[in-house]
C-alpha cells in the first residue's frame, strides 16, 4: 500500500524557505516508496541535496503523465527519485533508459525500483554518458538532464537531433548554484557552462524554451 506524505521527512522548516514548505504541503502526496528512498537517501549517502525535491519530482511526473512516452532518457539516476518519478507517465510498454557513472549511490537506485511498479522497464547503464549516448539509436518522447553540469551543452546536442517533435527535454540546476548571477570572470568552469547554454536555449529556433524558478532552476525544452 502507498503511505502518503505532506511534508519530506528528511528535511525540516530551517532547512527549506517558506515557500517550499508550503507548495509541498499544498502538493499530491508522494507514493510511499518516494517517501522511503528520500529517507534513506539522507540517512546514507553523501550529498543528498541532490535528490529531487518533492515539488519538482511531482512536477516531473506530471509533464511524464501529459507526454505518456515511450521513451523517456535520464542522464544522471543518483539514487533514482527522479527516475521514478519520469515513470509515473510511461505507456505500458515503454521504458526509461537512465545513465549513471557511480556506483556508490545507484545500489539505493537499484534496491528501489525493484519495489516500485516500474522495475521491469527502468534500464540502467553504467558508464559515461558522453560514451554511452552515441550507443542509442531510438528517438525520445522525454528526456531529463541532471548529472555533471559541465556537459550539459554536449548532452544537449547528442539528444536533441533525437527528440520527437513534441517531445521534452528537462535540465536541472539551471541556476548552477547562483553561480550564474556572477560575472563571467568570476565563475567557476560548470558555472559558466551552465550560463553559456542557457544563452544558447533563450535563442533556440524550432523549440519552446521555459526556464522555471524552482530550487536550483528547472529548464523545459518542447522540441516544435
Amino acid at each position: 500500500m502507498l503511505v502518503a506524505s505532506t511534508l519530506p521527512h528528511c528535511m525540516t522548516e530551517n532547512q527549506d524557505s517558506p515557500e517550499e514548505i508550503y507548495a509541498n504541503r499544498h502538493s499530491s502526496p508522494l507514493p510511499g516508496y518516494l517517501n522511503q528512498l528520500e529517507r534513506e537517501t539522507h540517512l546514507k549517502i553523501a550529498k543528498p541535496q541532490m535528490l529531487t525535491g518533492q515539488v519538482q519530482g511531482r512536477l516531473i511526473a506530471m509533464f511524464s503523465k501529459l507526454i505518456q512516452p515511450e521513451k523517456v532518457l535520464e542522464i544522471g539516476t543518483f539514487t533514482g527519485y527522479g527516475t521514478l518519478c519520469l515513470a509515473e507517465g510511461l505507456q505500458k510498454d515503454g521504458e526509461i533508459h537512465t545513465l549513471e557513472n557511480s556506483e556508490e549511490n545507484v545500489w539505493l537506485a537499484r534496491k528501489y525500483f525493484a519495489i516500485s511498479p516500474f522495475n521491469n522497464q527502468i534500464h540502467i547503464h553504467m558508464g559515461l554518458a558522453l560514451e554511452i549516448l552515441p550507443q542509442f539509436t531510438c528517438q525520445w518522447d522525454l528526456v531529463y538532464i541532471d548529472a555533471d553540469k559541465i556537459n550539459n551543452q554536449p548532452y544537449f546536442d547528442m539528444v536533441w537531433p533525437n527528440i520527437k517533435p513534441g517531445g521534452l527535454i528537462l535540465i536541472d540546476n539551471t541556476f548552477a548554484r547562483n553561480g550564474v548571477w556572477k560575472s563571467p570572470e568570476a565563475q567557476k568552469p560548470f558555472e559558466k557552462a551552465v550560463s553559456e547554454l542557457n544563452a544558447y536555449l533563450a535563442g533556440l529556433a524550432e523549440a519552446l524554451v521555459v526556464m522555471l524558478p524552482l530550487r536550483d532552476g528547472l529548464t523545459a525544452i518542447r522540441k516544435a
